[in-house]
């Protein structure tokens, strides 16, 4: 069996933070994290909806699952959403990786100044996020638990990005050795 190794894929995301993100992962988890070379915007397009402005996240995660190897995170410069919910910060599909959307991440979104400190920080929470679910985690009722499930920016900012006790022993019993202590 191969060993379990993180691949970050971006898309029309700026290289420092990709780079910035992929040093903090190797911080956290004790496994390979590589980038990719990137996927072209033009198959995320493909599932853009014109009238919503946003990427149907669900189907493009269907769609990549089949050609991208586990456990693979995207980071799509992009708003999204799937069926029932205005928007997503990111979606995952267990054993086999996640997406996390940089739009709603962004300051300027809600009117602030663009800030890469505030950006990186929601971008690594988001990650980790959704690279536990990847993992097999579900969402946590610890209020400042990374897994909490956010349904605003507010709820993102006021997590850590680290898992809670119970989280982080769930994850190293599935996966012994994954997190760094």
């Amino acid at each position: 069996m191969e060993a379990l190794k993180i691949r970050v894929e971006p898309v029309n995301v700026e290289t420092g933070l990709v780079h910035r993100l992929v040093d903090e992962l190797r911080t956290i988890f004790t496994v390979e994290v590589i980038t990719g070379k990137g996927l072209s915007p033009g198959r995320v397009l493909s599932f853009y909806d014109d009238e919503r402005e946003q990427v149907r996240a669900d189907l493009l995660m269907e769609d990549l699952s089949r050609i991208l190897p586990p456990v693979t995170l995207l980071l799509i410069d992009s708003d999204a959403y799937v069926e029932g919910l205005n928007f997503v910060f990111g979606i995952a599909k267990p054993g086999w990786g996640g997406a996390v959307f940089l739009t709603r991440l962004k300051p300027e979104f809600y009117g602030f100044s663009s800030d890469d400190e505030v950006l990186s920080a929601r971008l690594l929470k988001e990650s980790i996020h959704e690279l536990g679910h990847a993992l097999g985690l579900e969402h946590c009722k610890t209020p400042r638990c990374v897994m909490r499930f956010s349904n605003s920016i507010m709820e993102v900012d006021s997590k850590t990005h680290r898992f809670c006790f119970r989280c982080a022993h769930s994850l190293q019993l599935r996966y012994p050795g994954v997190l760094r202590t």
